[in-house]
């Protein structure tokens, strides 16, 4: 009955996702450097790639992106772009099929510790969220990282002592976790840190020790094994990410431990009430991750470290960073809960179950009327979204691949995105003399000064412009040499 429900609820999932879906994708271009990873891959033009995108960091005023993301996510793209090329519709159904798999794993990882109808009632609080239905709109890596890192964290806590098999599958999965994000070592070295303590505390039981070091090695030898052969196939470009941590501050750091521990309220609902689920939530948590210290270390050294590492990022990302903790704070926060009623008196023992099964399933019914009205809502406005699909971007982008030479430099805010859509070559410039590295300028009449010139100031510049097309979003200049 139980796996009935499951899958009914994983399917609804599936329904209220794929109707949240545009027809369009916002202005972030870290999509399209994803699409031109898979594009690169179908067409065998790998280093060309990496040309183009060394060129777009270097002649840029600012770092746009890595050299490559890690071309776990590209390669999951591959098949649907060379089925349906740049259709941003059918690039994000990966993320609707790996989300469907993420509610699985987020099954069995709950089941380790509760009850079958508690697990049911957690993945219902994933499945009907918002937040994480309304992201599968972006092509993005995050739900597949989502769904790779929770799909370890459950094999790593499945059985305490593991067969051969079952430790070269937690390497596995651990590789993906990586070659979909960067960051994911830090999971690996969890693992690697969680298998040291085990290995002090076992020390003077030789047959237990040698086993702990065993699975270790197994993990680390499958591991290195997917890793290896991946980076002889494909280019790193991770270097470039790890270079930007040059760039934080302490005062960036405070800011950030702020937002990002504050952001949790949103897997609650955009509404005032959220915060306060939230705040009344964190005494939980942290109940929780006490009692479960000694069984969950893996989950609290993965989450402090993720922590760690985003906050000292000097940019900020959002909501999306913190997706992959969201399970373990939910299964840490249900752990805190149940030791709660456990310590209940009797006569309010049961009381407390009614109290705590009302309270979630009541959050899990509101968010599954607030997610089905904006699935209702997107497709009543027939999917559409402002952003570089529109008619007026099409437009752009038409003209530059139809008027222009092909070896044409292009100036333009989200070079990424230009780079896509016209197969030129394109930069960023907030500077007057860096403009004049281009061929052909494109400002937005919408975003001001977001890493461009805004079309009211270009004149102070003097550059010589000649301007070529207009329309309600975009001017378009040939830069005269």
């Amino acid at each position: 009955m139980q796996n009935k429900l499951l899958l009914i609820v994983v399917i609804l999932a599936i329904i209220l996702g794929s109707s949240m879906l545009t027809r369009g994708h916002d202005w972030g271009d870290d999509f399209a450097w994803y699409i031109l990873q898979a594009k690169s891959v179908v067409e065998g033009s790998i280093d060309e790639f990496v040309e183009t995108s060394v060129f777009t960091n270097t002649e840029s005023t600012t770092y746009v992106g890595p050299t490559a993301y890690p071309w776990g996510y590209p390669l999951l793209l591959t098949p649907v772009y060379a089925i349906k090329g740049i259709h941003p519709l059918f690039l994000k159904l990966p993320a609707i099929f790996l989300y469907a798999g993420f509610l699985i794993c987020m099954y069995l990882l709950a089941k380790v510790r509760f009850s079958k109808n508690e697990s049911l009632l957690i993945v219902c609080l994933f499945a009907f969220n918002p937040m994480l239905l309304q992201f599968l709109d972006q092509i993005l890596s995050d739900i597949p990282f989502l769904f790779f890192s929770t799909l370890s964290l459950w094999l790593i806590i499945k059985d305490q002592r593991r067969s051969t098999f079952h430790s070269i599958l937690i390497g596995t999965s651990i590789f993906f976790v990586v070659f979909m994000r960067a960051t994911g070592i830090l999971l690996l070295g969890c693992f690697l840190i969680v298998a040291f303590f085990e290995l002090l505390r076992e020390r003077r039981n030789w047959p237990m020790a040698k086993q702990i070091v065993w699975e270790a090695l197994l993990v680390c030898a499958s591991f290195a094994v997917l890793f290896i052969l991946s980076s002889l196939v494909f280019p790193g470009g991770g270097a470039s990410y790890v270079a930007q941590y040059a760039g934080m501050s302490i005062d960036q750091i405070r800011d950030f431990a702020v937002r990002y521990f504050v952001i949790y309220r949103f897997f609650f609902g955009q509404a005032t009430i959220g915060k306060y689920v939230y705040c009344g939530l964190v005494v939980f948590f942290l109940l929780g991750a006490i009692v479960e210290w000694k069984s969950r270390l893996i989950f609290i050294l993965y989450f402090v470290f993720w922590m760690i590492a985003h906050i000292a990022y000097p940019y900020w990302q959002g909501v999306r960073y913190i997706f992959p903790l969201l399970p373990i704070f939910i299964y840490f926060t249900f752990a805190g809960m149940k030791f709660a009623l456990a310590k209940l008196p009797v006569q309010y023992s049961s009381a407390g179950q009614w109290a705590f099964y009302g309270f979630w399933s009541l959050l899990t019914v509101y968010l599954l009327v607030t997610s089905t009205y904006i699935a209702y809502s997107n497709l009543q406005n027939n999917r559409d979204i402002n952003g570089p699909f529109d008619s007026y971007s099409k437009e752009v982008y038409g003209y530059i691949r139809k008027e222009t030479p092909a070896e044409s430099i292009v100036v333009f805010f989200k070079p990424r995105v230009m780079r896509l859509m016209t197969d030129r070559a394109s930069i960023m410039s907030m500077e007057c003399d860096r403009i004049l590295k281009g061929d052909y300028l494109v400002l937005s009449r919408k975003v001001g000064n977001n890493q461009q010139i805004p079309p009211e100031e270009i004149g102070a510049c003097n550059l010589p412009l000649d301007q070529v097309l207009k329309n309600s979003r975009f001017i378009v200049y040939q830069i005269q040499k």
